[in-house]
């Protein structure tokens, strides 16, 4: 049976190359588009891990609505069961990136530089000090970037910065992020005393989710984000990038599969006499089913493996031109690699199942009339 699939694929050559890049190249999209995912998962896990245990107090307005200052972390602090609360300062690494290269500065508290980078580890040198002024402690992808070891100069909006310390890589938002010193930072960008949020820190034995709403009601003008809370958030914007991404991926897939469902049906329509031959020669019905299926689902394997080649090997490529920049959009798993097959393979059998429905249906008389 294997000997006969394999012959009846090969004797089209220019057909069966054609189906096979169309299942193939859906496989790619399938396999770049999910390591992006998968990159993003992995960083949103890790990122949760490192700040699970801290409690984001921001203002009404949200996050990057602003309207938010120092002097509200005092209010936070004397709430009952906060062991500790400090503000911190975000920006965009470089303002005229949007964003998008995920690097972002860090303004902190210099004695509290140690609490908000935990438990991350240093590679190299120290957390900020009290006294720390145009001092730096950067994630591993921006020293990697900036070719930046201790003692190197950082230049942040124009301002030369000093690197003490650089921290080990993590795989989280950690490894993008340049930590100044909070009266720096908003200096260097014109903020005033303003801060983006504030970290509170429960005290041993406290639930966070019920400190997180005596937060809120205790202080004036503020929202909370619990850790819980915080993941859920994150989870479902994590699950519409990935319904967003693999969706089109899937798509390019799918189209591929008819791709095979229109050489299996012409293929079945070219073989009528040879399946009334079989079927003459004592072949049952299952045997059709399977020679026509093992068929599309050996073109779908075929693909597949090209297409997963293909894929991780953009998924690398990409991944090497980016770390230039400091940036990682692209993890391949394993898990990955065996949806990728496993979707290939039932792709080419349910595009072959029509087609060998065709073929097993035809009575042995009528089909040898064919020819």
């Amino acid at each position: 049976m294997l000997d006969l699939i394999i012959k009846n694929a090969t004797q089209r050559k220019v057909r069966t190359t054609l189906t096979i890049c169309g299942i193939a190249l859906g496989i790619f999209a399938l396999v770049v588009m999910g390591a992006m995912s998968e990159n993003f998962g992995q960083t949103f896990e890790k990122s949760m891990s490192l700040t699970s245990d801290k409690i984001r107090v921001f203002a009404e307005s949200g996050i990057f609505g602003g309207g938010l200052s120092e002097h509200k972390v005092s209010d936070v602090r004397r709430v009952a069961g906060v062991e500790d609360a400090y503000g911190v300062l975000v920006t965009l690494f470089d303002e005229d990136q949007f964003g998008m290269s995920g690097k972002q500065v860090l303004g902190v508290p210099p004695r509290k530089s140690r609490n908000v980078l935990e438990p991350v580890e240093l590679k190299a040198g120290r957390f900020l000090t009290a006294g720390d002024t145009y001092q730096a402690v950067v994630g591993k992808n921006i020293a990697g970037e900036y070719d930046l070891d201790i003692g190197s100069t950082l230049v942040l909006n124009e301002k030369r910065f000093t690197v003490v310390g650089i921290m080990e890589y993590t795989g989280s938002i950690f490894d993008s992020y340049a930590t100044i010193p909070l009266d720096t930072a908003q200096d260097v960008y014109n903020a005033e005393n303003s801060i983006t949020y504030i970290f509170a820190q429960p005290a041993p034995r406290v639930d966070a989710e019920l400190l997180s709403k005596r937060i809120e009601l205790s202080v004036k003008g503020v929202n909370t984000i619990s850790p819980n809370e915080l993941k859920e958030q994150a989870g479902q914007s994590l699950l519409i990038f990935s319904v967003v991404t693999i969706s089109s991926a899937i798509l390019a897939a799918i189209i591929g599969g008819l791709s095979v469902m229109n050489t299996m049906l012409m293929s079945v329509a070219e073989r009528t006499r040879e399946f009334g031959i079989l079927k003459a020669m004592g072949a049952e019905t299952k045997d059709i089913i399977l020679l026509t299926l093992g068929e599309a689902a050996l073109l779908g394997v075929i693909g597949g493996i090209i297409g997963i080649i293909a894929g991780t090997a953009a998924a690398y490529a990409l991944n090497s031109w980016l770390a230039a920049k400091g940036i990682i959009l692209f993890t391949v798993t394993y898990r990955l690699l065996f949806i990728a097959m496993l979707f290939a393979t039932l792709i080419g059998m349910a595009s072959g199942a029509y087609p060998a429905y065709r073929a097993a249906s035809m009575s042995p008389m009528e089909a040898l009339r064919h020819g």
